[in-house]
């Protein structure tokens, strides 16, 4: 059997900064998934940011393209600060997860 790969991920106290930055600025975001509206609507900037980020790779911009991704971070990283995720031990899980996986997760291309 295969030793588990080790990874040393420092986003929880990101998060927290990320958190706390934002509700200084007097800004909500919600605590718990059951706030559905105010959880979609946070998940949808998220999606807004990508997309800002898309249109700065069909505009060849690369400092914005960087700009969008941090924005990205930002956005999902005050979620789960706010939430309590410990995000670091759930991407540690899902990369345990994902390389258990096949080659292309076996797909062809």
């Amino acid at each position: 059997m295969s030793e588990e790969r080790q990874y040393d991920i420092k986003c929880n106290d990101i998060a927290k900064t990320i958190r706390d930055w934002r509700i200084g600025k007097g800004f909500k975001t919600p605590r718990s998934i059951t706030e559905i509206e105010s959880t979609l609507a946070k998940l949808m900037l998220v999606v807004t940011e990508i997309s800002e980020a898309a249109e700065a790779v069909r505009l060849q911009n690369d400092a914005n393209f960087r700009e969008e991704l941090a924005d990205t971070f930002i956005r999902l990283l005050d979620i789960t600060g706010t939430m309590n995720i410990d995000i670091e031990k759930e991407i540690v899980n899902k990369m345990h997860i994902n390389e258990g996986r096949p080659l292309r997760h076996g797909k062809q291309a």
